[in-house]
Protein backbone atom coordinates (compact mmCIF):
# COMPACT_ATOMS: atom_id res chain seq x y z
CA UNK A 1 0.00 0.00 0.00
CA UNK A 2 1.25 3.18 -1.39
CA UNK A 3 0.31 6.45 0.60
CA UNK A 4 0.86 10.14 -0.36
CA UNK A 5 0.62 12.69 2.74
CA UNK A 6 0.23 16.52 1.30
CA UNK A 7 0.34 19.46 3.14
CA UNK A 8 1.42 23.08 2.78
CA UNK A 9 4.39 22.57 5.87
CA UNK A 10 5.23 18.75 4.14
CA UNK A 11 7.73 17.49 6.32
CA UNK A 12 7.72 20.26 8.94
CA UNK A 13 4.04 19.57 9.36
CA UNK A 14 3.44 18.88 13.56
CA UNK A 15 3.16 15.14 14.49
CA UNK A 16 3.98 13.98 10.71
CA UNK A 17 6.60 11.81 11.59
CA UNK A 18 4.82 10.07 14.22
CA UNK A 19 1.75 9.66 11.86
CA UNK A 20 4.61 8.68 8.92
CA UNK A 21 5.96 5.66 11.67
CA UNK A 22 2.53 4.66 12.56
CA UNK A 23 1.40 4.07 9.11
CA UNK A 24 4.64 2.53 8.22
CA UNK A 25 4.28 -0.17 11.02
CA UNK A 26 0.61 -0.67 9.31
CA UNK A 27 2.86 -1.83 6.00
CA UNK A 28 2.25 1.29 3.94
CA UNK A 29 4.81 3.06 2.09
CA UNK A 30 4.52 6.36 2.85
CA UNK A 31 5.67 9.79 1.38
CA UNK A 32 5.04 13.16 2.21
CA UNK A 33 4.94 16.34 -0.14
CA UNK A 34 4.79 19.88 -0.16
CA UNK A 35 1.69 21.14 -1.56
CA UNK A 36 -1.03 23.66 -1.08
CA UNK A 37 -3.67 22.29 -2.52
CA UNK A 38 -4.86 26.19 -3.63
CA UNK A 39 -2.51 26.31 -6.30
CA UNK A 40 -3.71 24.14 -9.18
CA UNK A 41 0.06 23.92 -10.66
CA UNK A 42 1.10 22.64 -7.17
CA UNK A 43 -1.59 19.93 -7.37
CA UNK A 44 -0.78 19.20 -10.91
CA UNK A 45 2.89 18.67 -10.21
CA UNK A 46 2.13 16.18 -7.19
CA UNK A 47 0.08 14.13 -9.82
CA UNK A 48 2.63 13.97 -12.28
CA UNK A 49 5.06 12.46 -9.73
CA UNK A 50 2.30 10.07 -9.00
CA UNK A 51 2.19 9.28 -11.87
CA UNK A 52 5.40 8.79 -12.58
CA UNK A 53 7.23 7.72 -9.51
CA UNK A 54 4.55 5.57 -8.04
CA UNK A 55 1.82 2.83 -8.37
CA UNK A 56 -1.74 4.19 -10.00
CA UNK A 57 -3.76 6.39 -7.95
CA UNK A 58 -6.33 4.59 -6.86
CA UNK A 59 -7.88 7.10 -4.07
CA UNK A 60 -8.37 10.81 -2.59
CA UNK A 61 -9.40 11.80 1.04
CA UNK A 62 -9.18 15.37 0.78
CA UNK A 63 -9.62 17.02 4.54
CA UNK A 64 -7.71 20.07 4.29
CA UNK A 65 -9.89 23.27 6.34
CA UNK A 66 -9.05 26.55 7.81
CA UNK A 67 -11.06 28.17 10.73
CA UNK A 68 -11.50 31.97 11.28
CA UNK A 69 -14.78 32.44 13.06
CA UNK A 70 -16.57 35.82 13.03
CA UNK A 71 -20.19 37.20 12.67
CA UNK A 72 -21.47 38.02 9.09
CA UNK A 73 -21.22 41.73 9.66
CA UNK A 74 -17.41 41.44 11.02
CA UNK A 75 -16.37 38.85 7.41
CA UNK A 76 -14.65 40.60 4.48
CA UNK A 77 -13.65 39.28 1.42
CA UNK A 78 -10.42 37.95 2.78
CA UNK A 79 -11.27 36.65 5.44
CA UNK A 80 -13.91 35.07 3.71
CA UNK A 81 -11.68 33.69 0.72
CA UNK A 82 -9.25 32.17 3.07
CA UNK A 83 -11.79 29.46 4.44
CA UNK A 84 -12.91 28.74 1.40
CA UNK A 85 -9.71 28.24 -0.65
CA UNK A 86 -8.56 25.01 1.42
CA UNK A 87 -12.09 23.60 0.78
CA UNK A 88 -13.58 24.84 -2.33
CA UNK A 89 -10.06 25.37 -4.78
CA UNK A 90 -8.42 22.31 -3.07
CA UNK A 91 -11.38 19.82 -4.09
CA UNK A 92 -12.18 21.52 -7.24
CA UNK A 93 -8.55 20.65 -8.19
CA UNK A 94 -8.35 17.55 -7.19
CA UNK A 95 -11.83 16.77 -9.33
CA UNK A 96 -10.89 18.58 -12.30
CA UNK A 97 -7.41 17.12 -12.61
CA UNK A 98 -8.27 13.45 -11.76
CA UNK A 99 -11.31 13.02 -14.11
CA UNK A 100 -9.46 10.29 -16.08
CA UNK A 101 -8.09 8.46 -13.28
CA UNK A 102 -9.76 5.54 -12.16
CA UNK A 103 -9.96 5.62 -8.74
CA UNK A 104 -12.15 3.90 -6.46
CA UNK A 105 -13.04 6.51 -4.02
CA UNK A 106 -13.15 10.29 -3.86
CA UNK A 107 -13.46 11.70 -0.19
CA UNK A 108 -14.34 14.76 0.94
CA UNK A 109 -14.52 15.88 4.63
CA UNK A 110 -17.30 18.32 5.20
CA UNK A 111 -19.11 19.34 8.97
CA UNK A 112 -22.01 18.57 10.63
CA UNK A 113 -22.42 22.33 10.28
CA UNK A 114 -23.91 22.22 7.14
CA UNK A 115 -26.88 20.09 8.65
CA UNK A 116 -27.62 22.43 11.88
CA UNK A 117 -25.62 25.56 10.86
CA UNK A 118 -23.14 26.89 14.01
CA UNK A 119 -22.87 30.61 15.09
CA UNK A 120 -19.75 32.66 13.94
CA UNK A 121 -19.42 29.91 11.02
CA UNK A 122 -21.12 31.01 7.81
CA UNK A 123 -17.94 30.87 5.77
CA UNK A 124 -17.10 27.33 7.02
CA UNK A 125 -20.49 26.57 6.76
CA UNK A 126 -21.05 27.88 2.87
CA UNK A 127 -17.67 26.10 2.18
CA UNK A 128 -18.32 22.50 3.45
CA UNK A 129 -21.58 23.10 1.41
CA UNK A 130 -19.73 23.49 -1.62
CA UNK A 131 -17.80 19.95 -1.18
CA UNK A 132 -21.35 18.26 -0.83
CA UNK A 133 -22.53 19.76 -3.97
CA UNK A 134 -19.31 18.82 -5.57
CA UNK A 135 -19.54 15.00 -4.98
CA UNK A 136 -23.55 15.01 -5.45
CA UNK A 137 -22.30 16.45 -8.65
CA UNK A 138 -19.71 14.00 -9.25
CA UNK A 139 -22.16 11.29 -8.12
CA UNK A 140 -24.50 11.73 -11.15
CA UNK A 141 -22.12 11.97 -13.49
CA UNK A 142 -20.89 8.70 -12.54
CA UNK A 143 -17.87 9.51 -10.93
CA UNK A 144 -16.96 8.44 -7.36
CA UNK A 145 -17.73 10.42 -5.04
CA UNK A 146 -18.43 11.29 -0.93
CA UNK A 147 -18.79 13.76 1.12
CA UNK A 148 -19.02 12.85 4.95
CA UNK A 149 -20.11 15.78 7.73
CA UNK A 150 -18.44 15.00 10.59
CA UNK A 151 -19.31 16.36 14.31
CA UNK A 152 -16.18 17.54 16.34
CA UNK A 153 -13.11 15.01 16.37
CA UNK A 154 -11.54 15.38 20.12
CA UNK A 155 -8.47 13.38 19.83
CA UNK A 156 -7.10 14.63 16.20
CA UNK A 157 -6.55 17.54 14.11
CA UNK A 158 -8.16 21.10 14.98
CA UNK A 159 -10.09 20.34 18.03
CA UNK A 160 -6.92 18.17 19.92
CA UNK A 161 -5.49 21.12 19.75
CA UNK A 162 -7.65 23.95 20.52
CA UNK A 163 -9.37 21.76 23.55
CA UNK A 164 -11.71 25.10 25.11
CA UNK A 165 -13.24 24.74 21.13
CA UNK A 166 -14.00 21.24 21.62
CA UNK A 167 -15.37 21.40 25.03
CA UNK A 168 -17.49 24.23 23.49
CA UNK A 169 -19.02 22.15 21.14
CA UNK A 170 -19.75 18.93 22.96
CA UNK A 171 -21.70 21.24 25.64
CA UNK A 172 -23.55 22.63 22.44
CA UNK A 173 -24.30 19.32 20.76
CA UNK A 174 -24.79 17.76 24.04
CA UNK A 175 -22.77 15.04 23.34
CA UNK A 176 -19.11 13.50 23.31
CA UNK A 177 -16.82 14.29 20.68
CA UNK A 178 -16.12 11.43 18.27
CA UNK A 179 -12.76 9.93 18.38
CA UNK A 180 -10.41 9.11 15.25
CA UNK A 181 -11.02 5.47 15.56
CA UNK A 182 -14.65 5.80 15.61
CA UNK A 183 -14.51 8.33 12.58
CA UNK A 184 -12.46 5.53 10.96
CA UNK A 185 -14.99 3.11 11.02
CA UNK A 186 -17.60 4.89 9.89
CA UNK A 187 -15.81 6.23 6.95
CA UNK A 188 -14.96 2.53 6.51
CA UNK A 189 -18.69 1.46 6.38
CA UNK A 190 -19.79 4.88 4.03
CA UNK A 191 -17.48 3.34 1.97
CA UNK A 192 -18.39 0.01 1.62
CA UNK A 193 -22.42 1.06 1.57
CA UNK A 194 -21.23 3.90 -0.94
CA UNK A 195 -23.60 6.21 0.74
CA UNK A 196 -22.74 9.93 0.56
CA UNK A 197 -24.22 12.84 2.47
CA UNK A 198 -24.38 11.30 6.15
CA UNK A 199 -23.81 13.21 8.95
CA UNK A 200 -21.89 11.38 11.48
CA UNK A 201 -21.61 12.84 14.93
CA UNK A 202 -23.31 12.47 19.15
CA UNK A 203 -25.59 14.70 20.21
CA UNK A 204 -28.52 15.34 22.28
CA UNK A 205 -31.22 16.48 20.28
CA UNK A 206 -33.04 18.86 23.02
CA UNK A 207 -29.94 20.31 24.14
CA UNK A 208 -29.21 21.35 20.30
CA UNK A 209 -32.37 23.04 19.34
CA UNK A 210 -31.70 25.37 22.38
CA UNK A 211 -28.88 26.23 21.23
CA UNK A 212 -29.16 26.26 17.55
CA UNK A 213 -32.47 28.29 15.93
CA UNK A 214 -32.01 26.77 12.92
CA UNK A 215 -33.03 23.31 14.49
CA UNK A 216 -36.61 24.09 14.33
CA UNK A 217 -36.87 23.69 10.69
CA UNK A 218 -39.01 21.29 9.28
CA UNK A 219 -36.34 19.74 7.71
CA UNK A 220 -35.43 18.10 11.79
CA UNK A 221 -39.17 17.08 12.27
CA UNK A 222 -37.67 12.99 12.48
CA UNK A 223 -35.24 13.90 14.72
CA UNK A 224 -38.20 15.00 17.31
CA UNK A 225 -39.88 11.79 17.33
Amino acid sequence: RHLVLLSRRGGETPGVDQLRSQLATAGAEVRVLVCDVTDRDAVAAVLATIDAEMPALRGIIHAAMVIDDGLISDLDATRIDAVFAPKVLGAMHLDQLTREAVLDFFVVYSSATTTFGNPGQASYVAANRFLEYLVERRRTEGLPGLAVSWGPLKDVGYLSRNQAVGEALESRLGGRSLTAEQALESLGELLLADHSGVAVLNFDWGRLRRSLPASASTRFVALET
